[in-house]
């Protein structure tokens, strides 16, 4: 009996850092508003922006995983019977919520020189699992598997941004980084054996296999995020963002494993069992990567404007995940205890279109890549998808009350390898393989912050408006050549 189970779609992935749209503004436009933002959300992706904010300033994002589908070609093999896979998929509900308040002397342009501001993100949020059965016969001799996971990362930051005059400001976060991940497997493995004849539950020489794996991790990081916001032109804005690798305070595991082997293959043999058991608090790796990000704003025209955002986030060395002393299994068969993650690049591109003086159509085209590492075709472990991803967001912003309102979606589809396992029961083998795997997501996101788009385009109206009268004014000028005495007659006043 042979039995391939793979769990890409089930376990949580903190290989990706644009799963999850965070933020206000930024989600509308795809995370391309990320680097130049302006309202309560830069307190997370910009916090200069802060500088450019109203005097009392609010934004929050509530995202929704409305549907959510994972393809693998070939996902379970078993030509002596038939696998059913029951998939759950709990419903991420990540939010984001940001205050900012300014103070301090005003500057020359009316506005207060200093801002602080405090929020609470979500980046990861995630909860799932999968329950597979191998139906044999008889059925009392069925395999299953059942593995289960909650992945959550909550995020607690204050943050201080300045201006240093009319073009430029810097700020600053610090955020304390308390992620909860619990992972568990349970499997249980019958194979061969006769069935009693006076007791159809019954069996004889039956060999079987059980294990059980619980991690519970909780990790405590404080993370820096400096900021830097320059007004190049009255209608380009750039904004830099850099974060050094988390720092760690605490980092643990509660790690439970236990499990036996029954060996009744031989009839001539007495039966054999091996077993383990180790449960114990231990430490555990669970990094955060270095961060740049680059963000560019531009209003071609007054009711038009265009953002691009790069961002590149570093790469993390390899070490386990789970420090534990005992030789026993740890994780399960469907956990990668590798924290090795490569250095990658995403970009994002979008734009906002004004319809009214109320209403604003956006739109953004984004990257998602996967910093896992490279499956290769015979892995020798378990390694996490990789599989990279591009999606694009849609959305209607309603400026009200001074409060700028957006509800839309954003669509994902990804293409990449999984890694899987095959289980050979009658020889009591177990390998890995790689397969091709699929990933589509839909999120549901509302957001609102009281820094009203709408005035955006106003100024960037204005700045458009202003240079080209001054470009008029100028091109009316004389030149010195036009204004040079001439070298006839004065004419008589």
């Amino acid at each position: 009996m042979a039995l391939l189970l793979v769990a890409g779609g089930v376990s949580a992935d903190d290989t990706h850092y644009r799963s999850i749209p965070i933020g206000a503004h930024a989600i509308a436009l795809g995370g391309a508003f990320t680097g130049v933002a302006d309202d309560a959300s830069a307190a997370y992706f910009n916090a200069a922006g802060l500088a450019l904010g109203p005097t009392v300033g609010i934004a929050g994002g509530l995202t929704i995983n409305a549907w959510e589908r994972f393809d693998l070609r070939r996902a379970f093999d078993q030509p002596d019977g038939t696998v059913d896979a029951t998939t759950k998929r709990g419903r991420t509900v990540p939010i984001f919520v940001g205050a900012a308040i300014k103070l301090g002397p005003k500057d020359a342009s009316g506005q207060k020189k200093f801002t602080l501001a405090v929020s609470v993100l979500e980046p990861i949020f995630f909860s799932g699992g999968v329950f597979l059965r191998s139906t044999s016969e008889p059925l009392a001799l069925s395999d299953t598997y059942e593995v289960l996971e909650t992945d959550r990362a909550t995020w607690y930051g204050f943050s201080f941004a300045s201006r240093l005059n009319l073009k430029q400001s810097i700020g600053g976060s610090i955020y304390l980084s308390v992620r909860k991940l619990n992972h568990g497997e349970t499997g249980l493995a019958l194979d061969g054996g006769t069935p009693v004849p006076s007791d159809p539950d019954r069996f004889v020489g039956t060999s079987s296999a059980v294990n059980t794996q619980a991690l519970g991790f909780k990790a405590f990081h404080f993370v820096l995020r400096f900021g830097w916001l320059f007004r190049i032109k009255p209608q380009v804005q750039f904004g830099l963002m850099v974060q050094p690798p988390g720092i760690p305070l605490k980092q643990t595991v509660n790690a439970l494993s236990q499990g036996f082997v029954n060996d009744n293959r031989d009839p001539t043999m007495p039966g054999t069992t091996q077993a383990y058991f180790s449960d114990e608090k231990v430490d555990a790796k669970l990094p955060l990567p270095a961060e740049i990000e680059a963000g560019l704003e531009y209003w071609p025209a007054e009711k038009v404007m265009l953002a691009l955002d790069v961002s590149f986030h570093g790469p993390v060395r390899s070490r386990q995940r789970v420090e534990i002393s005992d030789p026993v299994p740890v994780g399960g068969l469907l956990f990668d205890s590798d924290t090795k993650r490569r250095a990658i690049g995403n970009v994002a591109i979008a734009s906002d279109f004004s319809i009214g003086r109320r209403v604003m159509i956006e739109t953004g085209f984004f990257t998602d890549f996967s910093s896992a590492r490279k499956i290769p075709e015979n892995p020798d472990q378990y390694y996490n998808p990789r599989i990279h991803r591009y999606g694009g967001t849609l959305s209607l912003r309603i400026n009200a009350s001074g409060i700028a309102l957006a509800v839309g979606s954003t669509f994902i589809y990804g293409k990449g390898d999984a890694a899987g396992v095959v289980v050979d029961a009658n020889n009591l083998l177990l390998e890995y393989t790689r397969t091709e795997a699929r990933s589509r997501i839909v999120y549901l996101h509302l957001t609102g912050a009281t820094r009203v788009v709408e005035e955006l385009g106003d100024k960037a109206a204005r700045r458009i408006k202003a240079r080209s009268e001054k470009k008029e004014v100028e091109e009316e000028v004389p030149t010195p050549d036009e204004t040079e005495p001439s070298t006839g007659p004065a004419e008589p006043r």
